[in-house]
């Protein structure tokens, strides 16, 4: 069992000083207090993941604005004669070889 070899209230020898400390100090409070404390900060935890997720979908916007303004500028430039001048430029290399 993995939880034998770590830092806990049944291997408290296996702490470093900090980590005692802070074990004893919640080992001195009652259920309600600890409760308290970790609902704080699994609701913490809740809010980071929130706000993250929201960061991560304001990308996605802005990366499919992006997208979308590349696509449509790329778009513009191809129908705007770009196709047509590489047809010609490539209907020509046969004359440019005959040329020299």
């Amino acid at each position: 069992d993995w939880s034998s070899d770590v830092c806990s209230p049944k291997n408290i020898d296996l702490c470093d000083d900090e980590k005692k400390k802070e074990l004893e100090k919640y080992m001195a409070m009652d259920v309600e207090e600890l409760k308290k404390l970790i609902d704080g900060q699994e609701d913490d935890l809740k809010k980071i993941e929130e706000e993250f997720k929201k960061s991560v979908e304001g990308l996605q916007k802005l990366y499919e604005g992006y997208t979308k303004d590349k696509e449509e500028k790329m778009a513009k430039l191809k129908d705007g004669g770009l196709g047509l001048m590489k047809s010609v430029k490539a209907s020509r290399k046969g004359e440019a070889k005959d040329e020299l």
